[in-house]
């Protein structure tokens, strides 16, 4: 392991894990910045929402506009920064109601009933699992911690 890696390791394990209030905060700021996007008329608009909801992690420090607005960031667990693929995968889950929408004819229905669920599941596993990762962060690696909030002693690993 070479010593950029090793400072890596050793700043995350000084991060302090995000509370669960503040990431429930700032995906709802996300996915409401996703639906005014989807307003946009014809297809730009659904492109562009999900182009958001997807990408938006994967921008330099790992913040979306929902996180830059409650003080979070997205890591990678392996110390390597957030890339555009990363956030793809990790914010797979939370986009889904917006992409079973554009299923032919039973679209709203999926968006509203399956789509629903998976936010809902994932908002379950964001609050029980001891580091608040949801099954996005599992799958892509990554782990939501708190920028410059050292007044928290929220272990990052148990």
């Amino acid at each position: 392991m070479n010593l950029l890696q090793e400072v890596q390791k050793e700043s995350l394990r000084e991060a302090r894990r995000a509370r669960s209030v503040a990431r429930l905060v700032g995906k709802t700021a996300d996915l409401i910045i996703g639906m005014a996007l989807w307003q946009i008329p014809g297809a730009a608009g659904a492109c562009a929402a999900l182009f958001y909801l997807l990408a938006a992690d994967g921008f330099p420090g790992g913040r979306s506009v929902g996180k830059i607005l409650t003080g979070l960031r997205v890591v990678r667990v392996d110390g390597d920064t957030v890339d555009f693929p990363s956030s793809f995968l990790r914010n797979l889950t939370v986009a889904s109601p917006f992409l079973l929408y554009l299923v032919p004819f039973a679209g709203p229905f999926l968006a509203a009933t399956l789509g629903s669920g998976l936010l809902l599941i994932e908002t379950y596993l964001g609050y029980v699992d001891a580091d608040g990762r949801r099954a996005g962060d599992m799958l892509a690696g990554t782990l939501v911690v708190e920028t410059g909030r050292a007044e928290h002693d929220l272990p990052l690993f148990d």
